[in-house]
């Protein structure tokens, strides 16, 4: 496989991390892309921040005003002036099949719809939410404390949860081949309910863990100390009744089912 010099959106964050490691350890060089060395406003300084590199891992920020379009935006015209020769989008979310009026989401289904178009570019993102919204601090803490499991989705339902290791694997075998898929949806090996996530995490944490549903809302409330107020209500809007409907079927051939099982990937998470 030949070796890159990767730029990476979010290189240091939640979603950039596993990607780092997972291109570091198949030999690539990495060049952490952040707000000292590139301004996501500002296309200029986005292409001069790609200029050489053979690859870039676009993560847009959970911003949640019009600045999202704006990055979108920059981001798309930097890939196109500095000419990359190739590109993965990960939208960190379920993509809805059109614009919703929500400048968060529309940003990634704009960015989604158009890279492939303008570069070579790959669209790898998550069938559902990640696993590791649920090892946050705010949540980890109530785990410890309350013996809670507490996200704003039912216990009983099957969800496509996945892990960031899988979606930085499939990030790096995209960068392997010659020929990658312009579209992929990541999930784990199964559908899992919030009950058997509860379990594994009970498991590794040494201690009773119950699974507890809670209102957008009170979602919200609970997350805004860590993330603040904007950044809360944004996170809490996905699961919303008006935006919890079901996105569009995974076509043939674009579904990649990553191998961490919820058992080992509460193994793998501090809970004490």
């Amino acid at each position: 496989m030949t070796k890159m010099i990767v730029a990476v959106h979010g290189a240091t964050g939640t979603q950039g991390s596993p990607v780092v490691r997972r291109l570091r350890a198949l030999g690539h060089q990495v060049r952490p892309l952040n707000s000292a060395s590139a301004d996501l406003a500002d296309a200029a300084s986005l292409a001069a921040a790609y200029k050489g590199a053979d690859a870039v891992v676009v993560q847009l920020p959970q911003v949640f005003g019009e600045i999202a379009l704006r990055h979108a935006a920059s981001v798309l015209a930097a890939l196109c002036e500095a000419a990359v020769p190739r590109v993965v989008f990960n939208p960190g979310m379920p993509l809805p099949p059109a614009p919703v009026g929500v400048p968060f989401v529309d940003a990634r289904v704009l960015l989604a719809r158009d890279l492939p178009v303008r570069v070579a570019a790959s669209v790898i993102g998550p069938a559902g939410p990640y696993l590791e919204n649920l090892a946050q601090p705010w949540s980890a803490r109530r785990v410890r404390e309350h013996g809670e499991l507490v996200y704003p989705l039912p216990a009983e339902a099957p969800v496509p949860w996945s892990a960031l290791d899988d979606l930085a694997e499939a990030v790096g075998a995209a960068l392997a081949v010659a020929e990658p898929p312009a579209r992929l949806v990541v999930t784990g090996p199964e559908e899992i309910t919030g009950d058997r996530i509860a379990a594994a995490v009970a498991s590794a944490a040494g201690r009773p863990v119950r699974y507890l549903r809670v209102e957008p809302a009170d979602y919200a409330r609970l997350i805004t100390p860590v993330v603040g107020r904007e950044a809360a209500e944004g996170i809490a809007g996905f699961y919303a009744p008006a935006a919890a409907a079901a996105p569009p079927p995974i076509p043939e051939g674009r579904l990649h089912r990553g191998a961490t099982t919820v058992e080992r990937w509460a193994a793998r998470q501090a809970w004490r």
